[in-house]
């Protein structure tokens, strides 16, 4: 029976999956069977996405150790299967594949979570080199023609790689102490929030702020207008101006 290049290559798919045995993808047996042919496709294809979880979440893997990280890793990269030929926005759910594993949540309750920071800096840097701003955004220089009563209309827009993350543990400060091997003092259940995004050079980062600052981050980011976003906030605008995390404005009835 002939069988398609389509049909070849989603058994392929399967089998690097234990979805299929090599005999099923056509794999010709010699010196090794097909299915011994074929798990050396499956080893080297688990270490290759092992690489790029590896590379994504290197906080998770530094706090929980190689071999444990091999293991969810290996665990991650069967439930979820590669979808396309470029791997650099593979990784996504991680933080669910170590949900699967009581161990691990007993010993680092706070691991998937900081999976997911992780991943919205791998985010952050996604939206950075695919994202960019409306073409109606206008630069902050020309907010001084903007006449005073119209202030309530004013929308600043993010730069695009802009998150704004919140966590009910100490995920900036940790980044901070894994960087610098230096955990004296961290309190890890000690909520935090900030933002992630990446310089002018694509360059990810991350930077907690103080409550009222990532509040007004927030509304802006939702999309509101000055009018909408609670007075109080107002006065930490500049501080995100100063951060360069506003790309523009634009005023809500143009």
């Amino acid at each position: 029976m002939t069988v398609s290049l389509a049909q070849l290559q989603g058994q392929f798919a399967k089998a690097l999956h234990y979805q299929a045995t090599g005999e099923e993808c056509h794999v010709v047996s010699d010196l090794f069977s097909a299915d011994e042919r074929m798990q050396i496709y499956r080893n080297n294809f688990v270490i290759s996405l092992s690489e790029v979880l590896s590379a994504t979440y290197s906080m998770v893997e530094q706090l929980l150790g190689e071999e444990c990280f091999a293991q969810l890793a290996r665990q991650h990269v069967l439930c979820y299967p590669l979808t396309q030929g470029d791997v650099s926005h593979y990784g996504e759910h991680f933080a669910r594949t170590i949900e699967q594993f009581p161990a691990v949540l007993e010993a680092a309750p706070y691991a998937p979570e900081v999976a997911r920071f992780e991943w919205s800096i791998d985010l952050a840097q996604q939206q950075f080199n695919s994202l960019d701003l409306a073409t109606d955004v206008r630069p902050l220089s020309e907010l001084s023609q903007i006449a005073p009563e119209l202030h309530g209309q004013l929308r600043f827009h993010l730069q695009p790689s802009v998150i704004a993350y919140a966590s009910q543990y100490a995920v900036f400060s940790l980044q901070l102490a894994i960087l610098n091997q230096q955990f004296d003092g961290l309190e890890i259940n000690q909520a935090e929030q900030g933002v992630i995004a990446c310089d002018s050079q694509g360059t990810p980062y991350s930077k907690s702020l103080p409550e009222t600052q990532f509040q007004l981050l927030s509304h802006l980011q939702a999309g509101q207008c000055l009018a909408d976003v609670p007075a109080e906030l107002l006065g930490q605008l500049n501080g995100l101006i100063e951060l360069a995390l506003i790309a523009g404005f634009t005023l809500s009835h143009e």
